[in-house]
Order: C-alpha cells, then structure tokens, then sequence
C-alpha cells in the first residue's frame, strides 16, 4: 500500500483523468444534443441532420471509453508487476493483449460467465431467504404488505448490486492471474516457468473448447 501510495498514485490518477475527460465530452455532446433536440421542433434540415452527428458522435465516444476502460484495468495490472508508468504500462498489456488474444479471449469470456453464474446464485439465494421471512415470519410481517413481490424485487437488486462489487475483485485477480501467466511463458521456457502444469493445463484445455 506504502509503494503504491508513494510510486503509483499518480498513474492511478491519470488514468482517472483520462476516463473523466471522455466523460466530460460526452457531457458537453450530450448538452448540445438536448438543445439540438429543442430546436427540432422546426423541422429544419439542418437540425436533423445535427442530430445524427451527435448520435453518432455519442456512440463513438461510448464505444472508445469502454475500450478505454478494459486498457485501463490491464495497464494497471501492468503497472502492478513491473512497475513502469503508467503509458508505458497501457502499451505493455495493448501488446500482450494482442500477442494472446486468443488465450486472454477464451480465460475472459470463461471466468466472466462463471463470476455472472455467481452473482446470480447469490442473488437468488438471498432473494429466496428474504422471500420466505418476509412470507413466513410468525410476527407477520407479510400481513403489513400489499404484496411482497416489491421488497423481494429490491432484495434482489441490491443483492446483485451487492454481488457485482465483491465479485469484481476476483475478477481483477484472475486478469492479474493471467496476465502474468502469459508473461511468464514469454519470459521464461520449459522449466524455467513459473506457473505450474495444472495451470497451463486448464487454461490451453479452455482455450481449445472455446475454438
């Protein structure tokens, strides 16, 4: 914690920066596209036409800050093992991205259905225990309510909500996982390898059943 505070607070912060700059002009888009909206109300060519422009631009900036986002996650985890700053970083995991991109694909689209299989059995379980204490309480909670259809509804919301966040952390800890399982094998050869065989395994069995 020492070391991030005092080496890496301010690639944690550029970063953040370079996410709010994209935010703030989607922002400003966004307000143009609203008085756009207002003055449609004549119908004129030109406004319409203004309209899609900023739609399309709305969609662009979309597309560019989720991608934006997904290299941000991986130049940090980058930055966490060797150290670099944080441009060098961000280009480090663009090229080993690429260089893996369909072992890094096939672990990604694995551990991200797996971790929604989570949050949803936790969401489901929780709403189920909520549902029967609400129904089968003997202080008769139940006879207080109209129906127990919307509190169980905002159980389960908040339990996934509740869910998403605990369980982003495994998923940063199994992208951190495989990024340096790939560097390990670029780094090193046959025995010299970290990672263990049961690891190397899994993720090559994986990576053919996605193919």
């Amino acid at each position: 914690t020492c070391q991030v505070l005092f080496y890496h607070l301010g690639t944690v912060a550029f970063g953040s920066l370079i996410l709010a700059i994209i935010q703030i002009i989607r922002a400003i888009i966004l307000r143009i596209q609203r008085k756009a909206m207002e003055l449609g109300g004549t119908g004129t060519m030109g406004t319409k036409f203004a309209q899609g422009l900023l739609s399309c631009c709305q969609c662009c900036l979309w597309c560019f800050e989720k991608c934006i986002k997904f290299l941000n996650k991986n130049a940090y985890i980058q930055c966490a093992i060797f150290g670099k700053s944080f441009c060098a970083s961000a280009r480090d995991a663009f090229y080993l991205i690429l260089r893996n991109m369909g072992r890094i694909g096939a672990v990604t689209f694995v551990s991200g259905f797996v971790l929604w299989i989570g949050k949803l059995f936790i969401s489901v379980v929780t709403t189920s225990i909520a549902y029967y204490l609400i129904a089968h309480e003997e202080n008769g909670i139940s006879d207080n309510l109209h129906s127990i259809a919307a509190p169980t509804t905002l159980v389960f919301i908040l339990s996934y909500f509740l869910a998403d966040i605990f369980l982003d952390v495994f998923e940063m800890g199994i992208s951190t996982i495989l990024h340096c399982f790939v560097a390990d094998e670029e780094m090193f050869t046959g025995s010299q390898c970290y990672a263990e065989g049961s690891l190397r395994k899994w993720i090559d069995k994986h990576q053919r059943d996605v193919k």
